[in-house]
């Protein structure tokens, strides 16, 4: 019976990494739900643990995870598992990076990392590289950043097409940080590729920071047809993906892009509808309208 639920579990689990892999992730924490319910009825400590830093991984993108961030720490205390470890530091540092606390991010972080080489699997190394890549691109360190996704890319370059969807994911973090760094025919010629991608895998849910990015690098080069399609088509999928800042900063760049293309009144509804989203800031679009924040924004702060 044990080894009948253990199985269900794992089953459930491998559905849930699916779905997580594709970007939907509310079809991956019903999933995991799934697995940490027959994981309970073994009855084996361990195994639940196992079962719960792995569901943790889609809850920390669903939301707040207050309760799944107190109990991955108990698990990072009490765990004799390498794998299991990883897991739950990594879990962890992914919610203090939404939090936007970076300094405990990187801690654990490069907790994650440790444990990822100590398992010696190149594809969990790579995942910790990229996650410190993300942490430094919110911190505005491009450069280090670019070096750790270039670092993440490369531990995975002979296994490349069993890993698609999260080299892609990479490519386009590079890019965005290229074009950041004024390297705007690089980056873009990455983030191309990185939306062909997902396009091609069906990975929808993780194209809209690559098609907000395409907004940002046609933007910067004053490219402002280019930049209103990629951004409008972003902002068609971002009330999928539910991502509010990623929304936010789509209605700045295509506001922006409009007022410098001229179309006042599109300008002036992408503002207002920007501006409806800070409520305590008055007159936000005036604002918005006299300076140009093109070269000082960060889309990953």
């Amino acid at each position: 019976m044990t080894e009948a639920l253990r199985a269900t579990a794992e089953s459930a689990r491998r559905e849930a990494l699916a779905h997580l892999e594709k970007g939907a992730f509310a079809a991956a924490l019903d999933a995991y739900d799934a697995a940490l319910r027959a994981a309970r009825e073994t009855q084996d400590p361990a195994f639940v643990d196992w079962m719960y830093v792995c569901r943790a991984a889609a809850a920390a993108e669903a939301g707040p995870a207050e309760t799944e961030l107190v109990e991955l720490k108990r698990i990072l205390l009490r765990t004799r598992d390498n794998q299991t470890a990883f897991r739950a530091a990594y879990s962890t540092a992914t919610i203090y990076e939404l939090r936007k606390d970076r300094a405990k991010a990187l801690f654990y972080a490069r907790q994650a990392r440790r444990h990822a080489e100590i398992i010696g699997e190149l594809r969990l190394v790579a995942s910790c590289d990229n996650l410190l890549g993300n942490i430094l691109a919110a911190d505005s360190r491009f450069e280090d950043a670019a070096e750790m996704y270039r670092r993440a890319l490369a531990s995975t370059e002979s296994e490349a097409a069993l890993f698609s969807v999260p080299r892609a994911q990479r490519f386009d973090n590079l890019g965005y940080c290229l074009i950041a760094l004024d390297r705007i025919a690089e980056g873009l010629e990455l983030v191309h590729g990185a939306l062909d991608t997902l396009e091609r895998e069906s990975a929808r849910g993780f194209t809209v920071y690559p098609l907000l990015d395409l907004c940002f690098g046609y933007l910067k080069s004053n490219r402002y047809a280019e930049a209103r399609w990629f951004g409008e088509e972003g902002l068609a999928r971002v009330a999928v993906a539910s991502d509010l800042e990623a929304e936010k900063n789509l209605l700045y760049l295509l506001g922006e892009t409009c007022y410098l293309a001229g179309d006042a009144d599109a300008a002036r509804d992408y503002f207002d509808r920007l501006a409806s989203l800070y409520p305590e800031f008055k007159n936000l679009r005036g604002y918005l309208e006299v300076f140009d924040f093109r070269n000082v924004i960060n889309l990953r702060s």
